[in-house]
């Protein structure tokens, strides 16, 4: 008997049936323009029941964050944020950014919480102008990261690769999913 075509399309309605929202690849404006409307559409079919974010995107823009961040926290329904693989730009600050108590990383999960993301145009005026404005989003992320977390990341988070112990320990996840230890702020507050 031949094994079915793997259709993508299913599997991610099969996902928002059980409302859990997938960011998989690069956040770039099309993939936060999916997520956000997989996030409202739940949202709409029922605004008191939560919503998973399961991120494993290797990272991206920030204005594309600061797009996904803005539906998740106006959302209305808590967002649950789950980090598994490795995320690294502004992706990171998206898991910080979910309904406090429902931040969750897989045990394997890794976050190099940059602020980088690409810079582009082809007239020098125009990569000037979108500089200041990536700028601009990314002292925000930085600004609305140290808030979610309860203080600022240490100066050096942002230039190795944080476990998921790192993640619960500065408080950018509430819990390791599948451990026992669980944590409602941060060790050092």
């Amino acid at each position: 008997m031949p094994v079915p075509a793997f259709d993508p399309g299913s599997l991610a309605d099969q996902l928002l049936g059980r409302r859990i929202v997938l960011l998989a690849r690069e956040l770039d404006d099309d993939v936060a323009a999916e997520t956000c409307s997989r996030l409202l559409l739940l949202a709409a079919e029922d605004p008191h029941r939560p919503v998973t974010l399961q991120i494993l995107s290797p990272g991206g823009s920030p204005v594309a964050a600061m797009t996904v961040h803005d539906t998740m926290r106006t959302l209305g329904p808590d967002v649950a944020t789950v980090a598994a693989g490795s995320l690294a730009g502004p992706v990171p600050f998206l898991v910080a950014a979910g309904t406090p108590g429902r931040r969750t990383a897989l045990p394997h999960a890794m976050a190099l919480p940059t602020g980088d993301g690409p810079v582009s145009g082809s007239h020098p005026g125009d990569v000037r102008v979108r500089a200041e404005h990536l700028t601009t989003r990314r002292t925000e992320i930085e600004e609305l990261t140290n808030r979610y977390c309860g203080a600022p990341l240490p100066g050096d988070a942002r230039e190795r690769w944080l476990s998921a112990q790192d993640m619960l320990r500065y408080g950018i996840v509430d819990e390791i999913r599948g451990s026992a230890q669980r944590m409602t702020g941060r060790a050092d507050s």
